[in-house]
């Protein structure tokens, strides 16, 4: 686990920062062709140079993993992959 992966914290469902930051790493390697691995301090517009499109294909794709629903105006909060990761977990952990 990289040393930045370290730091993210368990949440009460059992789905980890880590677990969503492996998936959106997998997710944007299939299906983005981001091919340099993410970090969570990463900017998802201007790190990672996702557009409009490639923001909704990974929020789909996790909400699907995850079996969540994420209100659009809760997800135009999110900057950063790390920003990203907790609010995956926190809908997780409601809906546990």
């Amino acid at each position: 686990m990289s040393e930045s992966a370290q730091g993210l914290r368990r949440s009460d469902g059992g789905v980890t920062e880590a677990d969503v930051l492996a998936e959106i790493r997998a997710v944007a390697a299939a299906q983005l062709d981001v091919e340099r691995e993410i970090q969570p301090d990463d900017d998802l517009i201007r790190d990672l140079e996702l557009d409009s499109l490639r923001l909704i294909t990974l929020a789909v794709a996790l909400e699907d993993h995850f079996r969540i629903e994420v209100a659009e105006e809760e997800s135009a909060r999110v900057r950063t992959v790390a920003d990203l990761c907790q609010l995956v977990v926190r809908h997780v952990r409601a809906s546990s």
